[in-house]
Order: structure tokens, then C-alpha cells, then sequence
């Protein structure tokens, strides 16, 4: 993650190398200010003065100068002037981008967008201001947020058909998607970005894509590819912009940083020859780094350990230490020095300079893990200061809910598990207490074998006990069904109710068939905004344990299916599932727990007539005029897994008019039946399945379900149900 930060902080570096405080204003822009000034006299109208406050904010470059003459425009504005409103408010929001305080420009970026909407103004300017509005939820990590804006900016592109801004946002997101290190995702955004400059023959933009592109990819030898692919489009190309500048220079110091890990994992020296060749086109320095090419020092140092020259490479990293003295340096930067400090000490064998080293390293890190939380907690303060927005308000309300379902969960789980557990450790101690008492009656019976019938009386009083304790014992086994059963009761209220799926699904049949009291199968019903979401899952094991797995998924589940983009992404859904379970199931070498769950989620537009889902280790079935359509998705459980992908897929389908949805568990195709005469018995199948659902599905959902009940009956022949059977059926 810090080389990720670290790619995404070097513009700034870079800005800060070529810019300083006295830089802001260009001499151009101060002789507009000032003859816009020289309009402003003491009896000049207002009209005239809010005019050229508005043009001296809006062609300023410095930001105390924006906000000093942005504040003057709002005090001349009157209610209805929507549009000089906008521009004051759009202004001061860029000022306190600039000026790294991403909360008020946040706040004034919200203020400014419902003005543009009211004059009816360009559509574009609406894209930028939604732009800016995602850029500051990105620097104050409210992830939902970000992604929502990005979304409604790219919607208007897309209907003017913008090309460039199309290109423009596809490369943001990506980079926002790299930052919270969603490759998969970063990937097909950047990708789409890059057909489109490739179209355009927007050659830079081109490079800067391949340059994203490779923080996507983990493999060196592919991250080689996209790199060497920008830099040499770099080096066709000059230019005077200074972000495409600092982005050729990020490019070669990402590619001598890859040949130098490429030269520590092989051993070859020739990939370390290459990496010094790109670090003396980014200039290495005597004299020492500054805030530009600190980077560029920092692996040289690297280069120079792998080559066996320890010494010069301390000498490199104490020049930048120098530096780090004089500068403000940021703490992901600082905990990269240090780690590279303290290796090279480690390998001069000064051991007591390594270890200083090492403490300064966890120190910064510890600071910018605080600086995180910070920034956390800074943004919960701005959504409360901004809950006129409706849309923000709908989502504090959504989180509130979904804790409260959790605690009520949780609770509802351990009062649960602390009744079995104290049931089952007395049930072993009265079990105990029994077999000790039968041991000495028996061994008292051999040694006193000759005087049985002068003692029968005795024996028989001794009989008498044991059958009043196993009496006891029965009365515990009883006590326990009875609290399996009210399990059963807690469990039933946790599903999605008859009610609940009429609500959601008029047209449904739900076929639910515990193999126990308890069931490690469970389905759920809800509604996600626009979407109507079925979820089937059937936890590993069945009866007590599946239980336990049960109300953990469907407590899970009530958590991350709530928002309509959770819906629209269930491939997100499983992936949130999986860690949840991770971590909630934590296992170590001596009890290793494996369990998971498989899981079918099926997100219903009937709006737009899609459904999108997303399968772990499981198969549904839509009948159409008596054909089926197999779906089919992930060959991973959600739980722990010996060969798992890093994320889930999410896959979209068409639907049509009087289509039936049937979602199922393993219990009915791997129920035992047949005939008598085979002993063992023969498995149900898929193919009698969907057999039956084809030539059932055109019949009324409760006869589908009559006869499915029939149809299993008649195949187990007596035999006993082996699994949790459970199969819902959705007609739309």
C-alpha cells in the first residue's frame, strides 16, 4: 500500500518543486486583478462589483486571493442570483482543495452544485462540479460517495458524448480504485480510458494510462511492459505541462523501482544495470535529493546495496536525511526512508543505528495509520454538517439500521450459543457423574460375587438409584430438544418470513427442508432501492453446527445488502461475505476451521428487466418456454478456500416476461433413493432437477412446490433426508 501512496503523492512533489508561495500569481493574471480592481470604485453599482469580484475569483491561482474575493461576491449576491452564487461557492471550494482542507471544500462543493441545477445550466458544469465533489469524498475516504459522483459525471458525458472527459473520468475512478486496491476494478476502468485516448490519439494521456495501469498488476515483468510503454511515449513527446512532466518522471523512477525488485528477486545484475539507467534520466544528485526526485534517491540507495556498495548507499540516504531535516516531508514517504535506512545499516552489521532506524519507521507509520483515522473521523463530522443533503441523509439512516440489526444478531447468537453450550457441559457432567457410580457398582459386584444373595436387597436399592439418575439423564435429553427446538424458532424468525417474500416477490414458492430441527441452509428476501434481492445459501454442515453458520451469514448478509449499489455489485456482497467470515472464524494450526458457506445472489431490475448476480459454488436455473438457462459462477466456496480469486464476479441477464428464477441448494440432487433393493441408494441428480423444473414451470408456483414435495418423497422411498433441502422459485 505505501507504493501506491506514494505513486499517487508524487504530482504533488512535483507541483511543490516547480511552484513556490511567490509563484501563485503569474504576472499575467495580476495585471487582469488589477485592472479589474480599478473598475471597482466608491460609487461604482453593485451589479459592477459583484461582477468583477466573481471574474478576480475565478482567474486567480492563489487561493487566500479566491477566497477573499469569492466571500465579497456571496455578501452582494441576493437570493436569486443562482448563478453568481455558484460561481462564489465553486471557487472557494477549489481554494480549500488547493489548500489541502478537503472537508471545507467538500462542503462548498455540495453548496455550489444545487445553484448550477436551478439556472438550468450546462450540463458539463454539473459533471465538473460532481467531479470535485467525489475528489474531496476521496480525500476524506468516504468510499460510497465517491463512487456515486463519479457515476452521475460520467451518465452526463456519456449523453453529450464528451470523448475526453469520458476518458478523463474512467482514468479517476481507476485511480480511486487503485487506491483502495481494487486492481480488478482499477484495471477495466483504466482500460476503458485507454480505447478512448487511443481513438482520440491523446497521446500523453495515453502514456499516463499505461503508467496507471501498472499499479494494477503485481507481476513485474507485466508492470515492465506498461511502464516501458509510457516512458518511451514520454521521450516522443515534449511538453511544457508540468503534470505530464512530473508524470514522465514518475514513470521512470516506477520502472527503475521495478528493475531493482526484478534484480533482488533474480539475482541478475543486468536488470540493476537498467534500473541505474533510469535513475540518471531522473537526475541523481550529489548533492543530495529534494522533494522532486527523493524517490529517485531513495532506490538509487537500493541499487546501490544490491551492487554490494553499502557504504555509498548509506552516504546516498544521509544526504536524505539531510533533506528530511529542512522539509515536510509526508509520513508514507518517511516510513519508506527509514525501512531503506534501516536495511542498509542492518547489512553494514550497525546494528544499533538499525534499530533507531527501525523505531523511526514505526513511528511514521503509526502516524500515518493515526493520520487515517483521523481523516475517518473528520469525515463523519462533515456528513453531519451536511444532512439537509438528502441523499447523505438516507445513508446515515441505512448505517443506523444496519448496526442495530447486527448488535441484535450478535446478541441473539451468543445468548444461543451460551444456553447449548451450558446444556451440553452439563449434560457431559451428570454423564460423568453416572458412568463413575456404574464403574464402582460393577467392580463391588465382582468382588463380592459369593455374598449376591445375602446382599440382593442391597443391589436392588443400588437399581433403583441408577434407574432414578438415568431418569435424570433422559430428563436432560429432553430439556435439550426442547432447547434445540426453540433454536429452531429463533432460527425461522431470522429468515426472510412468508409476508416479507410476498412483499418483495408476489409470484414465489419456497420449498424448505431442514435435514434436523436446525438448518445449515437459509434464503433471504429484501429490497435494495430499485432492486429486488433473493439470496439462497447453504452453510457447511447441517443441524447444529449449520446453524451456527446460518445466523452468522444471514447477520452478515442484513449488513452488506442494504444500499442499492451493494445490489447492483453482488459479486462486492460475496467478497464482503468471504473476509467477513475470515475473520469472524479465525483459525489456527491446531483447530483449523475451513467452514464457509455456498451462495447464490440474484439483484432483480424490473425496471430495466436485468437481473445482475453473483454465484459462490452453486448453480441456478431460469426456464423460459420450457428451455433453461444454466448460471454459473464462481468455483469457490465463501469461506476459506485452497484456490480462491481475489474477488467474486458479478454477471447481469436479461430477463423477459413470465421467466421462473429457481435457486437451490446440494440437499435435493444429492438425496438418496430409488429402489429397495439397492441398499445404499442412488443419488437424486441435477438432471432429474431441472428435468422436473422444465416440465413443471409453466404450472402455478404452489403446485410447483406440492409436487416437488411429492416427487421427493416418492424418491427417498423411506430412506432418511441426508441434507438440508432448499429450493426457491421466482416467476417475474
Amino acid at each position: 500500500m505505501f507504493s501506491i501512496a506514494l505513486l499517487l503523492l508524487l504530482p504533488a512533489f512535483a507541483y511543490s518543486a516547480q511552484h513556490t508561495d511567490d509563484e501563485y500569481v503569474s504576472d499575467q493574471t495580476h495585471h487582469k486583478v488589477d485592472s479589474l480592481l480599478s473598475l471597482i470604485t466608491a460609487d461604482a453599482p453593485d451589479s459592477l462589483k459583484l461582477k468583477c469580484y466573481n471574474q478576480i475569483s475565478e482567474i486567480s491561482d492563489n487561493p487566500d486571493t479566491v477566497l477573499k474575493y469569492a466571500q465579497l461576491a456571496l455578501d452582494l449576491c441576493d437570493e436569486s442570483d443562482f448563478y453568481h452564487i455558484y460561481n462564489a461557492y465553486d471557487a472557494i471550494s477549489w481554494a480549500y482543495y488547493v489548500k489541502d482542507e478537503a472537508r471545507l471544500s467538500l462542503q462548498y462543493a455540495i453548496k455550489a452544485l444545487p445553484f448550477i441545477e436551478r439556472t438550468g445550466g450546462r450540463a458539463d458544469k454539473i459533471a465538473e462540479e460532481c467531479i470535485s465533489i467525489a475528489k474531496s469524498y476521496h480525500e476524506l475516504n468516504i468510499r460510497d460517495s465517491i463512487f456515486m459522483y463519479f457515476n452521475r459525471a460520467l451518465d452526463i458525458y456519456l449523453e453529450l458524448k464528451d470523448s475526453a472527459s469520458i476518458a478523463y473520468t474512467y482514468r479517476s475512478i481507476g485511480m480511486v480504485n487503485t487506491d483502495f486496491d481494487y486492481k480488478q476494478a482499477a484495471a477495466e476502468y483504466l482500460q476503458k480510458a485507454f480505447v478512448i485516448d487511443s481513438v482520440l490519439n491523446n497521446y500523453l494521456d495515453i502514456a499516463d494510462d499505461y503508467l496507471f495501469l501498472s499499479t494494477t498488476v503485481t507481476d513485474h515483468r507485466q508492470k515492465l511492459y506498461y511502464l516501458k510503454k509510457s516512458v518511451a511515449i514520454f521521450d516522443s513527446i515534449p511538453t511544457d505541462d508540468s503534470y505530464y512532466i512530473c508524470e514522465h518522471s514518475n514513470a521512470n523512477q516506477r520502472l527503475a523501482r521495478t528493475y531493482i525488485d526484478l534484480a533482488r528477486e533474480t539475482g541478475q545484475r543486468a536488470f540493476a544495470d537498467s534500473c541505474y539507467i533510469y535513475l540518471k534520466k531522473n537526475g541523481i544528485s550529489d548533492s543530495g535529493p529534494n522533494d522532486w526526485n527523493f524517490l529517485t534517491h531513495s532506490c538509487y540507495a537500493e541499487y546501490l546495496l544490491f551492487c554490494g556498495k553499502t557504504q555509498a548507499a548509506l552516504d546516498v540516504l544521509l544526504k536524505c536525511e539531510n533533506h528530511l531535516s529542512q522539509s515536510e516531508i509526508n509520513a508514507p514517504l518517511l516510513t519508506e526512508y527509514y525501512k531503506r535506512l534501516t536495511d542498509t545499516y542492518t547489512a553494514l552489521g550497525d546494528y544499533k543505528n538499525a534499530l533507531a532506524s527501525f523505531k523511526m519507521q514505526h513511528k511514521y507509520q503509526t502516524a500515518y495509520a493515526n493520520d487515517s483515522t483521523l481523516n475517518v473521523l473528520a469525515s463523519f463530522q462533515t456528513e453531519q454538517t451536511m444532512r439537509v443533503h438528502t441523499a447523505e441523509k438516507q445513508r446515515i439512516e441505512s448505517e443506523n439500521r444496519r448496526l442495530k440489526t447486527v448488535r441484535t444478531s450478535l446478541a441473539i447468537g451468543l445468548i444461543l450459543v451460551f444456553i447449548l453450550v451450558v446444556l451440553v457441559f452439563r449434560m457431559l457432567i451428570i454423564k460423568r457423574k453416572a458412568n463413575r457410580i456404574l464403574l464402582y457398582k460393577n467392580e463391588m459386584l465382582d468382588q463380592q460375587n459369593a455374598e449376591i444373595l445375602a446382599q440382593r436387597e442391597e443391589i436392588e436399592t443400588q437399581r433403583d438409584l441408577i434407574t432414578e439418575q438415568w431418569h435424570e439423564v433422559e430428563d436432560v435429553n429432553h430439556k435439550l430438544l426442547e432447547s434445540i427446538n426453540y433454536a429452531r424458532r429463533i432460527q425461522r424468525a431470522a429468515l426472510s418470513s412468508e409476508a416479507e417474500i410476498n412483499k418483495v416477490f408476489p409470484q414465489n414458492f419456497v420449498f424448505y427442508r431442514p435435514c434436523d430441527i436446525v438448518s445449515g441452509d437459509f434464503y433471504h428476501a429484501s429490497r435494495c432501492g430499485c432492486y429486488r434481492v433473493l439470496v439462497t445459501a447453504d452453510c457447511t454442515g447441517h443441524g447444529i453446527p449449520g446453524a451456527f453458520l446460518s445466523m452468522l451469514g444471514i447477520s452478515a448478509l442484513k449488513e452488506f445488502c442494504v444500499t442499492e449499489e451493494d445490489a447492483a455489485n453482488p459479486g462486492t456482497i460475496l467478497d464482503r461475505m468471504r473476509n467477513f467470515i475470515k475473520t469472524t472464524l479465525v483459525s489456527d494450526s491446531n483447530f483449523p476451521i475451513d467452514d464457509g458457506m455456498d451462495m447464490t445472489i440474484c439483484c432483480f431490475d424490473l425496471a430495466t428487466m436485468e437481473m445482475h448476480y453473483a454465484i459462490a459454488n452453486q448453480t441456478a436455473f431460469i426456464i423460459r418456454d420450457g428451455k433453461a438457462i444454466t448460471l454459473k459462477g464462481d468455483k469457490m466456496p465463501v469461506g476459506r478456500y485452497v484456490i480462491e480469486k481475489e474477488h467474486f464476479t458479478s454477471q447481469t441477464i436479461s430477463l423477459q416476461k413470465g421467466d421462473t428464477v429457481y435457486c437451490f441448494s446440494d440437499g435435493i440432487q444429492d438425496q438418496l433413493g430409488g429402489e429397495l433393493s439397492n441398499e445404499i441408494g442412488d443419488k437424486f441428480l441435477r438432471k432429474n432437477l431441472l428435468s422436473f423444473l422444465q416440465a413443471n414451470s409453466g404450472k402455478p408456483l404452489e403446485t410447483q412446490c406440492q409436487l416437488l414435495d411429492q416427487t421427493i418423497t416418492q424418491w427417498r422411498n423411506g430412506r432418511q433426508q441426508v441434507d438440508d433441502m432448499t429450493l426457491v422459485g421466482i416467476r417475474v
